[in-house]
């Protein structure tokens, strides 16, 4: 048996509004559905997953770890970021930062399999995103 991933749920107050935030980075509406036993409207956005693709646990290593202070809020853990991969991560920066998103500090950094770019959680939602760059 194989165990395939369906899809990643970001509630928002508005999917409309953050629906034009994702046009950025060319993430389109493909349906919109009414769930009457949740009371909830979902759209779903089609994304091609990458061969990259990994379920990423994240622990931390010391107390001033960006996890150690998730982890305060939520001592269970929780999702903590979405990540997409890209190329020409600098690209994407400028385009972001042209759009009006906000791009956590210091920017394009030193990643796990090269090199990431975080947007803001008030830029997309209420979600942590990461672009990554993956060495090859």
């Amino acid at each position: 048996m194989k165990l395939e991933l369906s899809h990643i749920a970001i509630a928002c107050p508005s999917i409309i509004a953050v629906a034009e935030r994702l046009k950025v980075l060319s993430l389109q509406i493909a349906e919109t559905h009414e769930v009457p036993t949740e009371k909830v409207r979902a759209a779903m956005l089609p994304v091609n997953v990458s061969e990259h693709f990994r379920l990423e646990l994240l622990e931390p290593t010391q107390p001033d770890s960006p996890i150690s202070k998730f982890l305060l809020k939520r001592p269970h853990g929780g999702i903590h970021h979405v990540s997409f991969v890209v190329r020409e991560i600098e690209k994407w920066q400028a385009l972001l930062v042209q759009s009006g998103f906000e791009i956590l500090s210091p920017g394009i950094r030193k990643a796990a399999r090269g090199k990431a770019l975080f947007i803001h959680p008030q830029s997309m939602g209420g979600v942590l995103v990461e672009l990554e760059e993956i060495n090859e």
